[in-house]
């Protein structure tokens, strides 16, 4: 029989599903294992995957709604027995889009700011979404209608890697002057801009002021993630074009420089969970989203953040994210946190740290 997960949102949450497929194709031996995606990015990160048969990319965002359709009849055809919204997928389009493909057993949350309009309705077998706990457990929540695991059976994020991947990575750093005797220390400075996340992005400045301190007392190489080119580009002059940019369009480039750092500063990104599936020590800067649902996961990390009564105070909703203060106070829980106390939280896990090489 067969299984199709639906891995719609982004690269973050699609990778805090996989310790809940790798138990799925544990599991569930007899069965093939489909993922759909309307993110390249997120094809190239399961693209080596052994649990997976296939993976179909669909275009939702810039195609026509009648070239979709056509691709949904076309994978309906897989004749899938389950069908499972990766969680959070709380937009009503998810859940057409779940029911479209014709699943006898179509699984998803019920989330705990949603209402009739997300038309939850259509998937017949749900568990609701619990507040301040980790995005994983809530995957490993949602599979548990299928078999029997527990809480303790998640293991960490994958991305796997081939040994191509590892070795163009290590000569392009080397071949940009990066020192392996010297701590190879990455930044992603940079976030999503949907639903307002640009507020999710630590201030330019003082990352770059965190890079000149890493630089002088560590003579570490930094290196800049990410597809924010204007802004990666700004902070490196800021550094005295001391760092690198380490992102180009084919995102397992980054992925495998990624894999070469030993320790990762981030925003709540992507980027952070890709670090926390390398087991690489990570600091993770948090403002608005709840650091208890997003931290790096089996990794050691330092979340960095302020404990204002307000915050967190994001939520899974299609609502854009926002905030009470004004002026110069608005999204103070990110604009407060000084450079001080995360090159703290970095010679922390720097004391502890050793090359991957």
């Amino acid at each position: 029989m067969n299984i199709l997960i639906n891995a719609l949102s982004g690269i973050g949450d699609a990778l805090m599903f996989s310790p809940s497929l790798k138990l799925l194709y544990e599991k569930l031996p007899n069965y093939h294992i489909d993922m759909m995606v309307m993110f390249k990015s997120v094809s190239e990160v399961y693209r080596n995957s052994p649990y997976l048969r296939n993976i179909h990319y669909i275009d939702f965002l810039n195609q026509s709604k009648f070239k979709s359709l056509s691709r949904l009849r076309e994978l309906k055809k897989n004749d899938y027995f389950v069908s499972i919204n990766v969680y959070p997928s709380n937009r009503i389009e998810y859940n057409v889009v779940n029911w479209l493909i014709g699943a006898k057993k179509r699984l998803a949350h019920e989330y705990l700011n949603s209402g009739l309009l997300r038309c939850e309705f259509l998937n017949n077998i749900t568990v609701k979404e619990q507040k301040d706990i980790h995005n994983v457990i809530q995957n490993i929540n949602l599979i548990k209608k299928l078999v029997d695991v527990s809480d303790t059976d998640a293991g960490k994020m994958e991305i796997f890697l081939s040994e191509d991947d590892d070795n163009s990575a290590i000569f392009w750093l080397k071949k940009n002057g990066v020192d392996f005797k010297k701590p190879v220390i990455g930044f992603h400075c940079g976030s999503s801009t949907l639903k307002n996340h640009i507020h999710k992005r630590w201030a330019k400045e003082k990352y770059a002021e965190l890079g000149k301190r890493l630089i002088q007392e560590y003579d570490a190489n930094i290196l800049l993630f990410g597809s924010e080119t204007e802004l990666n580009n700004e902070i490196n002059g800021m550094l005295g074009n001391k760092a690198l940019l380490a992102s180009n369009v084919n995102y397992m480039d980054s992925m495998a420089r990624l894999k070469q750092c030993c320790l990762f500063v981030s925003n709540d990104t992507a980027f952070l969970h890709s670090s926390s599936a390398f087991s690489i020590p990570t600091v993770a800067i948090f403002g608005y989203t709840n650091y208890k649902e997003l931290y790096p996961w089996k990794t050691e990390s330092v979340v960095v953040r302020k404990d204002y009564d307000c915050s967190p105070c994001f939520f899974n909703s299609p609502k854009p994210a926002s905030c009470k203060w004004k002026d110069d106070d608005m999204f103070k829980c990110m604009k407060n946190i000084s450079v001080d106390e995360v090159y703290e939280a970095c010679i922390k896990l720097l004391a502890n740290s050793r090359s991957p090489m």
